[in-house]
């Protein structure tokens, strides 16, 4: 199990440049081609985007879909290619990777929008487990017959029934969520749960967490707010994500800058130097890429007391009446500044991110020294 999650993070390590590349793009086009983006908005010419722009935007959007499901076909090629290239003779071995490329393209095909890179160590999973829990000369056979059964299956909900598993996943969310959480309780409980989602490359869930203006609870924020009235629900998501979502769910963005202090005497990839801008703006899919932070179990349990500290902490302040964030913000603000632009309190805001991430820096700091002396960096 542990030799076929190493050949995954590997095959992920090389696919480092191309996830660069597309989570740079997908960064400019969520600053300033989307009507809503940051730079739109506060450079004033969002209105104009969706007529000049709507095109590009279009062609942007679908070469990133596809940019990432081909990123994750080579990853899981890769990796059983890897773990598999003393097993079968060279043709033997060309056939199989052939079937696999083509059964992971059907499998990611629903569920690669900004990949839900769970998908990935499945699929090596489901292949190399069988095959090694057979004898040597029965080996070939289990690995066509699983992978074309894995083919079976991708086809059949797919194409035919036109499910998704994720997409199911997503819509229970949904319906979860409802309205929006209005007790802290609430929110810790979602909070912890995109964590979670994060860490298991679930990003889709993290995705329908996140805070939403729209939900009824930030939107009764909002009125109160406009109509200068007591704001009725200080501790729901959508105020209290202004100190739990530094780089995305799990606090990414506190991990990479503990890292970087932790190797402030070291020469850094440079690889890894270009993960730092789309982690500020919560983009942390390069930073999973680069550091074996994904399905490490003491990252994971380091990001959930992290997120929970920030979260208490968030929720006393508001308690001691810090204006809350209810104002409406574009889309691809980080979250470092998310507060203080919905709150229209950014000087206090500041100092307050700082306290934490320098907090949250300390709540790192073992689990990232382990990440340091196992050496598996990109490009180290």
């Amino acid at each position: 199990m542990r030799e076929n999650m190493q050949a995954v993070r590997r095959a992920m390590q090389q696919m480092l440049p191309l996830v660069l590349v597309l989570t740079w793009l997908y960064l400019m086009q969520q600053l300033f081609l989307r009507p809503d983006g940051y730079f739109a908005v506060t450079l004033g010419y969002g209105r104009h985007i969706m007529s000049s722009f709507g095109e590009i935007n279009r062609v942007m959007t679908l070469f990133l879909d596809k940019g990432f499901q081909i990123m994750g076909v080579l990853v899981i090629v890769l990796a059983i290619q890897k773990r598999l290239q003393d097993e079968f003779q060279g043709h033997q071995q060309t056939i199989l990777l052939t079937l696999v490329t083509l059964v992971s393209w059907q499998m990611l095909n629903t569920t690669a929008s900004l990949m839900n890179l769970a998908m990935l160590p499945l699929m090596v999973f489901a292949i190399m487990v069988p095959i090694q829990s057979v004898k040597p000369r029965h080996q070939y056979l289990v690995a066509i017959l699983v992978t074309l059964l894995i083919g079976a299956y991708a086809v059949t909900l797919h194409s035919w029934l036109k499910l998704s598993l994720f997409g199911l996943l997503q819509q229970g969310l949904v319906a979860l969520i409802g309205d929006g959480s209005t007790e802290l309780w609430q929110t810790w409980l979602w909070v912890l749960i995109a964590v979670l989602g994060n860490w298991f490359g679930l990003n889709a869930v993290a995705g329908v967490i996140r805070p939403d203006i729209s939900a009824t609870a930030a939107n009764e924020n909002l009125v109160a707010a406009l109509q200068h009235q007591t704001i009725p629900h200080v501790f729901s998501l959508y105020p209290l994500s202004a100190f739990a979502w530094f780089g995305g769910a799990g606090l990414m963005l506190a991990l990479l800058i503990t890292y970087l202090i932790q190797a402030r005497n070291k020469p850094l990839p440079v690889l890894l130097i270009l993960t730092i801008i789309p982690t500020f703006f919560d983009l942390w899919w390069a930073l999973a890429f680069a550091l074996p932070i994904m399905w490490n179990w003491r990252v994971l349990k380091t990001m959930l007391m992290a997120s929970t500290v920030n979260l208490g902490i968030g929720a006393l302040l508001l308690a001691l009446h810090l204006a809350p964030a209810v104002y409406w913000v574009p889309s691809g603000t980080p979250t470092i500044l998310f507060g203080g632009l919905a709150s229209h309190n950014m000087l206090l805001y500041v100092l307050v991110m700082i306290g934490l991430l320098a907090l949250d820096v300390v709540i790192f700091w073992r689990v990232v020294q382990e990440l340091h002396k196992s050496g598996e960096v990109a490009y180290a």
